[in-house]
This record gives C-alpha cells, structure tokens and sequence, in this order.
C-alpha cells in the first residue's frame, strides 16, 4: 500500500511539474520558490525524526561506533577495488603512442 501511494504522490507532483510549462513564468518562479521551502522545510522535519528516532536507541554511542566502521568499510572497500579495475583496464586496453 505504501508503494501506491508514494508512486501517486510522484505522479501527482510530474502532472503538476507538466502544467506549470504551461502558466506564464511570473507564476513558475513563485510556485518554484514556494516549492524550495516546503522542501527546506520537510527536509529539516525527516533530519529532526531520524534524530529523534537515533536518541532513543540504546546503546546509541555504540552502535554509532559499530555503523560508523560499517559505512568507512563499505566506503573504502568499492573505491579501491574501483581504482584497481581502473587501473588494471587502463593498462589493458589503453593504447599508448
């Protein structure tokens, strides 16, 4: 059910994207500024209930410690096996002059 409604809400928000092609741009530019703060807005709302939701954790400090080491892992591990693919392709299939 949540599927449904987040691709109506999608839908919703391209069908009015469309119709404002069509409205003189004096409108577009108040529309798109009244569109950049309720996005400020619901933006600063989710980052203030993830951090209510991570405050009331246990064991907060550890397991922030625990994903902390998780994310640098998984940060660290794709790059370099990137740049060694990059690297090993490059030397491969580069001709040089």
């Amino acid at each position: 059910m949540d599927f449904l409604i987040e691709t109506l809400i999608m839908i919703v928000g391209v069908v009015v994207g469309y119709c404002l092609l069509k409205v003189n741009e004096h409108k577009r530019i108040l529309v798109a500024s009244l569109n950049n703060k309720v996005q400020l807005i619901a933006v600063a709302l989710i980052i203030f209930i993830m951090g209510i939701n991570l405050g009331s954790m246990e064991n907060f400090a550890h397991k922030m410690i625990t994903m902390g080491l998780q994310s640098l892992v998984f940060a660290i591990l794709p790059t370099l096996f990137s740049v060694i693919l990059v690297y090993i392709f490059s030397r491969l299939f580069i001709i040089k002059n």
